[in-house]
C-alpha cells in the first residue's frame, strides 16, 4: 500500500470544505467474516456514505498542498477501531491508502497523485474500502457531475479581475462536487488551477490577457494590419466531468493586436464525453 503524506486537520468544517459528496458516493456495504453495514443500494440512488454506513460519519473534499492537490477526508465512528481505508480504481488498482493511528477516527486520502503532475483519480466507478477490527466495508465511489455554460464576463466587470481578462461562468447542475482544473484557448493550455464548484453553485473561471495583452506579446492579425474578428474557442476542463467549450468572436481593435473586445454573443459547443479508465 502507498501512504500519501497529506496534512490533516483535527476537525472538518462544513462551511469551508468543498462540500459533501451529496449523492456522489453511492454506498453498498460488503462484509467479510465480521460486522456489516445496514446500507443497501448501489444503483446510484443511494446517498453519501455517512447516510448508508454505520461506520462512516462524514466525508468531504478539500484542496490541500497550495491548491494543487485534492483530498477526500473520511471520518469514522469511534465505536470501531479502524485500521485502514483505501480507494480502489474501477480497473482494480489501489490508487491510495492510509492507516489510522490508535484512537484516530479521521484521515485524508489523496485524490491526485504524482508530486509534480498532480494527476487526479481517473473518472469511473471506484471503491472506498474501509477495514478495521471485525470490519470490512466496500462503498462505491463515483466522482463527476454536469456543468452548464451561463455567460461570459469581461474582466472590467468583475471586481477581482484585471481589465484585460475574460471569465467564463459555469454552473454545477449535478449532485456532486467537482473542480475546474484547466482552461484552454483554441486547444492550447491557458492556465492550470483548481476552482471548486459545489452542486447548484457557479464558478467564474478566468482567462488572463484575452482582451488585452500587457506582456508585450502582441501580434498583427494579418499582413495588412486590418481590424478583423476572429472566433476563439474557450474551454474549461474539469477533474471528473465533461468539459465546457464556447466559441466567442473577438474583435482586434488596433493593428498591433494588443487590444481586443467582444464582437458578439458566445455559443456553446457540444462537449465530448470524457473517457472512463479501462
Amino acid at each position: 500500500m502507498t501512504h500519501k503524506n497529506i496534512p490533516r486537520n483535527s476537525s472538518i468544517d462544513r462551511r469551508t470544505a468543498l462540500g459533501l459528496l451529496s449523492g456522489g458516493l453511492a454506498a453498498l456495504a460488503g462484509c467479510s467474516g465480521g460486522l456489516s453495514d445496514s446500507s443497501d443500494g448501489g444503483d446510484g440512488s443511494a446517498g453519501p456514505p455517512e447516510e448508508q454506513s454505520d461506520y462512516i460519519e462524514e466525508t468531504s473534499i478539500e484542496i490541500v498542498e497550495n491548491g494543487r492537490q485534492l483530498a477526500l477526508e473520511v471520518a469514522v465512528t469511534d465505536e470501531i477501531e479502524p485500521s485502514s481505508v483505501s480507494i480502489i480504481t474501477e480497473s482494480g488498482r489501489e490508487f491510495v491508502s492510509d492507516y489510522f493511528s490508535p484512537g484516530e477516527t479521521r484521515t485524508r486520502l489523496s485524490l491526485t497523485e504524482g508530486e509534480d503532475s498532480n494527476e487526479p483519480l481517473p473518472r469511473g466507478q471506484h471503491t472506498l474500502y474501509l477495514r478495521g477490527d471485525n470490519v470490512e466495508t466496500k462503498l462505491p465511489l463515483e466522482l463527476g457531475t454536469t456543468f452548464e455554460f451561463e455567460e461570459v464576463i469581461p474582466g472590467a466587470e468583475h471586481p477581482d479581475f484585471v481589465d484585460g481578462s475574460l471569465a467564463v461562468v459555469v454552473r454545477n447542475v449535478g449532485k456532486r462536487t467537482d473542480a475546474a482544473s484547466q482552461t484552454l484557448l483554441n486547444g492550447e493550455e491557458k492556465s492550470n488551477r483548481f476552482v471548486p464548484v459545489k452542486p447548484s453553485e457557479t464558478a467564474v473561471v478566468k482567462f488572463d490577457f484575452l482582451l488585452e495583452d500587457h506582456g508585450g506579446n502582441c501580434r498583427r492579425v494579418d499582413e495588412r494590419g486590418e481590424i478583423v474578428e476572429i472566433d476563439q474557442a474557450l474551454t474549461v476542463n474539469f477533474l471528473w466531468s465533461d468539459s465546457v467549450t464556447v466559441s466567442l468572436p473577438i474583435r482586434y481593435d488596433d493593428t498591433s493586436g494588443c487590444k481586443r473586445s467582444l464582437a458578439g454573443e458566445p455559443e456553446e459547443i457540444t462537449a465530448t464525453p470524457a473517457e472512463t479508465e479501462t
